[in-house]
């Protein structure tokens, strides 16, 4: 049995799909073009609307 390892996501990429969203995009569709997971990039977008500080590997 393999252990599957977690995909890590730049800031920089993370802050590109939320300007995605925020721009009008839907979140599946963004996700999709970004190759993201829908439920990782809904937890960047709350975060971003929550004004939560990020740090390298995500929200503080």
């Amino acid at each position: 049995m393999e252990k599957s390892t977690r995909r890590r996501y730049t800031l920089e990429s993370k802050q590109e799909a939320v300007r995605l969203v925020t721009s009008g995009q839907k979140i599946s569709a963004a996700a999709k073009a970004l190759g993201s997971v829908e439920k990782t990039l809904a937890n960047s977008v709350k975060a971003e609307k929550a004004g939560l500080p990020r740090t390298r590997h995500g929200v503080a």
